[in-house]
């Protein structure tokens, strides 16, 4: 979805395509339909590199909203975020239901140090997706260096640390943290904010995917192989 930087993604993955035009090439993560919304498709991890050269047909011409789009996320990279968060909230406001752009929204918001906009945007974006059907997103790839995205991120834990009473912030620091994978971490602040009684549906949100990860990370871990064992062996248990 961010071109060639590194990204990650809870739930589906929108997969970006290149339109060319008779003058420049761009990318879109739209696939127009008759209302002009955006349907992810369902695809695993595996898949996402495989699908970028099996992409839909493409729009008729470049739209607005693929413009603020781009300049959005032109003026991340460069660190300008007050131009980001100006395009993707215009961005937002003609497509209304596109689903990731409220996530990358907030994103910038963060990244502008709005903490209070950004938790208020985080949440109006959960409660518009079903986590089952659509996915909880994670704009990890509008950071051209992984090391910005730690920084700010340490600046909202110092921030969260100085006023703890905040949901708001408990909020989006949880969020922050699952992003990254430290779900530990990110269980603390969540439970926080579940507790509020304004971020408590995000929060559980969150949390339902929390338990989904170290769900997923516990049947992972059961099904690794024994330490020193050859491949397809089964180890003699020890005797008494």
């Amino acid at each position: 979805w961010y071109g060639y930087h590194p990204y990650h993604w809870y739930g589906y993955y929108p997969i970006a395509r290149e339109v060319q035009t008779p003058t420049y090439n761009y990318y879109s993560y739209n696939y127009y339909n008759d209302d002009s919304s955006y349907q992810p498709a369902p695809v695993s991890e595996r898949q996402v590199f495989e699908q970028l050269g099996e992409q839909p047909g493409e729009p008729a011409e470049v739209t607005l909203v693929d413009t603020y789009f781009e300049e959005a996320v032109k003026g991340f990279e460069a660190g300008n975020y007050d131009r980001a968060v100006e395009r993707f909230a215009r961005a937002m406001e003609l497509a209304p239901n596109v689903v990731v752009l409220p996530f990358a929204y907030s994103q910038a918001l963060l990244a502008n140090r709005q903490y209070s906009q950004a938790a208020e945007v985080l949440r109006a974006a959960l409660a518009k997706v079903k986590p089952e059907k659509e996915g909880v997103f994670y704009p990890r790839g509008l950071y051209p260096k992984e090391e910005l995205l730690l920084a700010q991120i340490d600046d909202l834990v110092e921030k969260a640390g100085l006023f703890s009473s905040d949901a708001d912030l408990q909020l989006l620091l949880g969020y922050q943290l699952l992003g990254i994978g430290r779900v530990d971490q990110a269980l603390s602040p969540l439970v926080f904010a579940s507790r509020d009684m304004i971020n408590a549906e995000a929060a559980d949100i969150l949390l339902k995917l929390l338990e989904k990860i170290k769900s997923s990370e516990t049947e992972a871990e059961g099904a690794a192989p024994t330490p020193g064992a050859a491949p397809g062996s089964v180890p003699t248990p020890s005797q008494p």
